[in-house]
């Protein structure tokens, strides 16, 4: 009896230490499936690490605990995992030893109290976690899947770090017997609790700055996109000015002229006059795709890139004026998305059916855009991305995806019979 709040707080910590790992990676199932098939693999985990614990004492436990908790924990949310590479592993080791932080902390403070009814590490531990979760819910989750999804650098030599401090938390704590029974060797496991969490916080912090450093190149770089486009649109406006007040010049001649095409009943050329024109007009004015005037511009500005590669622009625009989403973050979507068509038609090693195709449209509230265009070769996807080989690539479909994500809104990335299609409903 007098070991059943041991017990009660290492079922307690096995349990949480699931719910951690689940709120900081991601899974490619399902959240039901991700959550039955955790709850189906905690049980027998428990029962196994709780009786080794019951049978054996807490120091032959915990030499076995890599064997019976560790390993088979690796094994299952690996085969869960939707990034199986040094991200993961990076991910499995932080939860692990904050887990292992809790465990080994409380250990200590219980064993200087000396109450030796287990009674302040059941309670520390009872309050300790969920405050650790809440920060992690809080603060933590969401920058923390950001750095995952645009974030493929430096993850491998930090998951080698956090191995290794894993590793020697472990060994420094259970081999070759519990450390509590070597109390000389207490202050250094206190410095090495000390220094993992700053590892952690160094490890994250470069990350984060990292990420940083690539979202504002993003930036800079949609930034001097639109600084192109509005000068694209500004001579635009000066050559249609130009052309506006030549014609406005030449009214009074043209009309001359077609006075006396009618005059002499020439109603052939007549007609052949009034159309040269209409077409001489339209060819000075702007062209409309829709009443957004951000969309306009950069369908404009794409479109005369495409036109200068030859590539037909093949577009289906109904927005008014005011559109769901914040404009920019639209002009971006559609602007990496054309960038990216453009670059794949160019790349065609047949000039036929050079062909970018846009759809966008509202339906019952919701903000629907597709873009379409042809490609050579096999596309592979790499949890739902198209692969790229330049590592300096690739960053338009991430920027695409977590504007979306950002407006709770849904995407896709296919290859379909020829055909790339990015789609997106906001």
């Amino acid at each position: 009896m007098t070991t059943i709040l041991r017990d009660l707080s290492i079922i307690w910590i096995l349990l949480h230490c699931c719910i951690m790992f689940m709120l900081l990676y991601e899974s490619r199932f399902s959240k039901r499936t991700t959550n039955i098939a955790t709850f189906i693999f905690m049980i027998p985990l428990t029962v196994v690490n709780l009786s080794n614990v019951i049978l054996f004492g807490i120091e032959y436990a915990g030499q076995l605990i890599f064997f019976c908790c560790v390993l088979p924990s690796l094994l299952f949310f690996c085969i869960m995992a939707k990034n199986r590479d040094s991200r993961f592993l990076f991910t499995f080791c932080v939860v692990d030893t904050i887990i292992l932080e809790i465990l080994f902390a409380t250990n200590l403070l219980d064993n200087a109290l000396g109450l030796g009814n287990y009674t302040v590490m059941f309670i520390s531990r009872f309050i300790i976690i969920p405050i650790i979760e809440f920060i992690i819910v809080k603060y933590i989750r969401q920058p923390y899947h950001i750095l995952q999804t645009h974030t493929k650098k430096g993850w491998g030599i930090f998951s080698l770090m956090a191995v290794l401090f894993y590793i020697i938390l472990l060994v420094v704590t259970y081999y070759p017997c519990i450390i509590l029974d070597r109390p000389e060797y207490i202050p250094y496991l206190i410095l090495i609790l000390i220094l993992v969490p700053v590892m952690y916080i160094t490890v994250l912090n470069i990350l984060w700055k990292q990420l940083k450093l690539f979202m504002a190149n993003e930036e800079n770089r949609m930034l001097n996109m639109q600084i192109k486009m509005v000068n694209e649109r500004l001579e635009n406006s000066a050559k249609a000015e130009n052309s506006i007040k030549i014609l406005h010049h030449d009214v009074r001649h043209r009309m001359i002229l077609l006075n006396n095409y009618l005059m002499n009943n020439d109603v052939e050329n007549a007609l052949k006059f009034i159309k040269d024109i209409i077409e001489e007009t339209d060819a000075n004015g702007f062209k409309s795709y829709c009443k957004n005037n951000s969309v306009n511009a950069v369908l404009s500005y794409y479109e005369s890139i495409a036109a200068s590669n030859c590539i037909d622009f093949n577009t289906n625009i109904k927005l008014s004026e005011k559109i769901k989403i914040n404009e920019t973050d639209f002009a971006i979507i559609l602007s990496n998305g054309l960038e990216n068509a453009i670059n794949a038609i160019n790349k065609l090693k047949s000039c036929d059916d050079k062909e970018v195709i846009i759809k966008a449209f509202v339906d019952y509230g919701i903000l629907y855009l597709e873009i379409k265009n042809p490609f050579d070769g096999k596309i592979d996807f790499d949890n739902g991305f198209p692969k790229v080989i330049d590592e300096n690539h690739g960053y338009g479909t991430k920027s695409m995806a977590a504007i979306v994500n950002k407006n709770n809104g849904i995407y896709s990335f296919e290859a379909d019979k020829g055909f790339f299609v990015f789609r997106c409903a906001i």
